[in-house]
């Protein structure tokens, strides 16, 4: 019985040490799994950095559009989809459902407008951090992303009072 358990463990150990170090080289050099951008969108890969505790960050992603506006504020919503590459189950994130742009109705002084970098909300918070595997996110054309990196350093418990 015990040569049974060690030839198993040995067994699923020759199984799994080639998928992790297949998924931890994955990021750097593979991106042929992931699909190629369709017409009017663009792909864009992130490589997040080692941290120490990748399990304490998480990763928001803002995508942003340049249009032209007054004194008002510009609101612009859109839908970011999750989508899992099959046999992998790596995620991919795509933009879509994008509104037109929502403003305030402030009577401007002066009707001057000026290019402003809107950032689109959408209903993605945050994504776990996870540097063996790169962010890619597909948006429109027209679209630019950034990204925040949040971190924490403790965990406060919650009490019943």
């Amino acid at each position: 019985m015990l040569i049974r358990k060690q030839f198993l463990l040995l067994l699923s150990m020759c199984y799994l040490i080639p998928l992790y170090h297949a998924s931890a080289n994955l990021g750097k050099n593979q991106l042929s799994i992931w699909p190629k951008a369709e017409k009017g969108y663009q792909r864009i890969v992130i490589q997040l950095p080692p941290l120490s505790n990748e399990y304490n960050a998480r990763v928001e992603l803002i995508p942003q559009k340049k249009i032209k506006s007054d004194c008002n504020t510009v609101i612009i919503h859109g839908h970011m989809t999750t989508q899992t590459i099959q046999g992998w189950g790596y995620d991919f994130y795509r933009l879509d459902k994008i509104s037109k742009p929502a403003s305030t109705l402030m009577a401007c002084p002066q009707n001057i407008k000026q290019e402003k970098q809107v950032s689109i909300t959408t209903n993605l918070t945050f994504i776990n951090y996870n540097s063996k595997l790169p962010l890619v996110v597909y948006v429109p054309d027209d679209i630019t992303l950034a990204y925040r990196i949040w971190t924490s350093s403790s965990m406060h418990q919650a009490r019943n009072k």
